[in-house]
Parts: C-alpha cells; sequence; structure tokens
C-alpha cells in the first residue's frame, strides 16, 4: 500500500480546494416533428498511480506485459447521452463516447414503458447490472455485467416483485483490466460483436424487496461461439484446457456449453447501504465463481455535504469445483463425463500460469471516497488493493495496487 498515505493527503487537499454549488438542469430540445429531446453528459478527468516499477529496464519477457506504470492524468472518456421522447411511455436512449483514439456508440436501446410491463430493445448492459457510485467496478461485475449486448428484453412489476427474461446475442469471451492498470487483465464477457457464429443467450431474473432488505437473482445460459470462443479463448488461451479436452477436436464435437448464475443482497439501515453478491459460470469445461461484501454510507462534516465513503472486498477464482453435472447445467448431458476423470491429486483442473494473466486468482480491496463539489461535478478518490496468485514460485505475485483521483462532471 505504497500509495495509501498519498490517498488521504490528496482527500484532505481536494476537499478544501473545491467547495463551490451550482445546478444545471438537462437540456431540453423540442424539434418539429414534435419529438422531445433530453441531452446529458459527463466529462471524467483522471490521475492514476499504479505500485511497481516501469521503464525500459523492466521489460524483460514478461514484464513486457507491463503497461502504464508511471503516474498518469487522461480525459478517461466524455459522453453524451440523447433520450428522445416519442411519447409518455416510448423513448429512445443512446450515448456516444468519445476516448482518446476513438468515438463510437456506446449504448442505444428502444424502451416501452406501459403500466407495470417495460420492454427495452437495443445494445446495453444485462439489466441485472448495477448503476455503479465508484468508478472501479467489482471483480466479478466487470468480469460478468460490465460488457454490453444487444437484447430483447421484457419486465413486469408487481407491488413487491418483479420478473425479468431476456434474449441477447452472446457476447464473446474477451480480456479487461480489474482496476485503472491494463497490464495484467482477467477474463470476461466482453461486448457483443459482428462475428460469424453467432449464438444466443437467454435470461432470468427476479427480484423482490421486503424493507430493509432485497434480494435479486439471475440464470443466463447460451452457447459459446465456437471458433472465436471455443478454440480461440479456451483451447488457446488456457494451456491447461487440454488436459480435459484434447486442441485437436473438431468444433461439431466440441463441448460448447455455457451459462452463468448469481444473486445479490442488500440491507439499507438509514443511510448505511450494505450489499453482497455472488456468481457461479461455466465456459466449456472452465468453471469460475466469484463474490464481493460492500459496505457503503453518505454523511455531512462540517460545511462538506454528501461524503461517501465504501469499503468492498472482493474475489475471482478459476475452477472453485468441479463442473457439476446438477440441473443447473443444461447441458450436462452433452458431455462424455470420462473427461472430467479426475486425474490431480490436489483436484484441479486448471492452475495459474504467470504468463498468462486470465488465469490468475484475484482478490481486490476497495476504498473510496467521494464528495459532491456541486450538484454536477464529483470528486472521487479510490485505493484498489489487488492479491493475485499468479502461479509462479520466483514471482508468487505482482505489485499492482493502484490509487485513482477523478473529477467527473456531469452536464
Amino acid at each position: 500500500m505504497t500509495h495509501l498515505r498519498s490517498f488521504f493527503v490528496y482527500t484532505i487537499s481536494f476537499c478544501f480546494i473545491f467547495s463551490q454549488e451550482s445546478n444545471n438542469p438537462i437540456l431540453s430540445i423540442n424539434v418539429p416533428s414534435g419529438v422531445g429531446i433530453e441531452v446529458s453528459g459527463e466529462v471524467e478527468v483522471e490521475f492514476i498511480d499504479v505500485e511497481g516499477k516501469g521503464g525500459a529496464q523492466y521489460r524483460d519477457e514478461f514484464i513486457q506485459k507491463v503497461d502504464y506504470r508511471s503516474p498518469f492524468v487522461e480525459i478517461d472518456k466524455t459522453v453524451l447521452d440523447f433520450k428522445l421522447l416519442y411519447t409518455q411511455d416510448l423513448t429512445y436512449n443512446f450515448s456516444l463516447r468519445f476516448d482518446d483514439d476513438k468515438a463510437y456508440a456506446d449504448k442505444h436501446f428502444l424502451k416501452y414503458k406501459k403500466g407495470n410491463s417495460i420492454l427495452e430493445f437495443g445494445k446495453n448492459r444485462p439489466l441485472i447490472a448495477l448503476k455503479r457510485k465508484t468508478e472501479g467496478y467489482p471483480l466479478i461485475g466487470t468480469a460478468y455485467w460490465k460488457g454490453r449486448q444487444y437484447h430483447l428484453d421484457y419486465q413486469k412489476e408487481f407491488s413487491s416483485f418483479s420478473f425479468g427474461a431476456s434474449i441477447a446475442l452472446k457476447r464473446l469471451i474477451g480480456y479487461d483490466a480489474a482496476a485503472e492498470d491494463k497490464s495484467f487483465e482477467m477474463m470476461v464477457y466482453d461486448d457483443t460483436e459482428k462475428i460469424d457464429g453467432q449464438t444466443l443467450e437467454f435470461g432470468f431474473r427476479g427480484e423482490t424487496s421486503f424493507k430493509p432488505i432485497k434480494l435479486q437473482g439471475w440464470y443466463y445460459f447460451g452457447k459459446l461461439v465456437d471458433d472465436e470462443e471455443w478454440k480461440a479463448r479456451l483451447h488457446y488461451d488456457f494451456d491447461y484446457y487440454a488436459n480435459i479436452e484434447d486442441d485437436q477436436v473438431l468444433s461439431d464435437s466440441a463441448y460448447v456449453g455455457h451459462f452463468w448464475y448469481g444473486g445479490r443482497a442488500e440491507y439499507a439501515l438509514g443511510e448505511i447501504l450494505s450489499r453482497a453478491e455472488y456468481i457461479y459460470s461455466e465456459d466449456g469445461f472452465l468453471p469460475r465463481h466469484g463474490y464481493y461484501l460492500e459496505t457503503s454510507t453518505s454523511f455531512d462534516f462540517l460545511s462538506f455535504e454528501n461524503i461517501f465513503v465504501l469499503f468492498r472486498l472482493g474475489e475471482l477464482k478459476i475452477d472453485p469445483m468441479r463442473q457439476t453435472n446438477s440441473f443447473l447445467n443444461p447441458y450436462r448431458n452433452s458431455y462424455d463425463k470420462s473427461l472430467l476423470d479426475n486425474d490431480d491429486e490436489d483436484n484441479e483442473r486448471f492452475y495459474p500460469l504467470l504468463k498468462d494473466p486470465q488465469t490468475w486468482n484475484r482478490t481486490m480491496i476497495t476504498f473510496a471516497l467521494g464528495y459532491d463539489i456541486t450538484s454536477y461535478a464529483k470528486l472521487k478518490l479510490e485505493y484498489y488493493v489487488l492479491n493475485e496468485e499468479t502461479g509462479d514460485n520466483t514471482q508468487p505475485d505482482v505489485k499492482d495496487d493502484q490509487m485513482l483521483i477523478q473529477l467527473k462532471f456531469n452536464f
């Protein structure tokens, strides 16, 4: 935690620098067709410092993966959000995102709400995703519900219960950073792409609340995209995958089952919100699971209002248990059970490898502090303590703690 002292110094300094308040309403536009347009957006400016040494002298065969090992400042993103109001019930929402090297449509979807029913069609996150208050996602948030998908989603709300179902183009397996450092990326469900062999994913979810408790649960299943996921990701990127299924097997004989499920519980006590979430998944013969526990609160201190504090502990692991033959696996009868006969004394199928960060088991602790400078300007200070099992005896872990200071402007 070499940056922890700096974290608190910056916290105090920034809080005293910013103390103004302003109010800017959402811009509304009416065009001749009668369609109303609401325009809003956000800009994020960040200072990031990553533990560990960089520079040419550290670029050996493995450390060449290291990226941005010096403190740096960036405009992380600029987003323009447009909401087209055709009727009181029918809207079209889309976001344009501008990064350093590209601009693209981030999310765009049509939403129809009638009574207690909501229908959504377009590109968005799975609707079990949370709107985060911290810049850093939980590990399983990055791994499972951060990516965008094209879906048709229906939700029905009752008095204290809601039910949802979706059909989506399956998001491809990809890689993303656990936090701000891009050096050692982990396996995630990435954005949907136009690709040959695209498959579908079906999902169901439910939510109920009885104050002060809210419970959510979900289940998704589909099939892997054969060459792009089964071959290019699992067989190519996981050295031990061939111990179960031979690399030479033909795609039409491959096991391409895919499913994931999870649950989330929230407990609100005054201004304190506690949350726990667990997710388990199987992609082919690769099982993973993860969880996080977090507590957050908001309070006023002296002349500062709306100070936000959060503590989170999370974990993501590969092969927490053997592949399941339970009813939760819809493909349990579609593979040769003899492939899973155990011949390892420690009952493991996959091992962390130093050269392949996506195989590492990870734990991340997040300390976050936020302050509303105004209604539309926020200061965030976050520190991530990462523990990663590399599988290497001489380098069992890497120095990868990270500090973030962000100014976020909404407009």
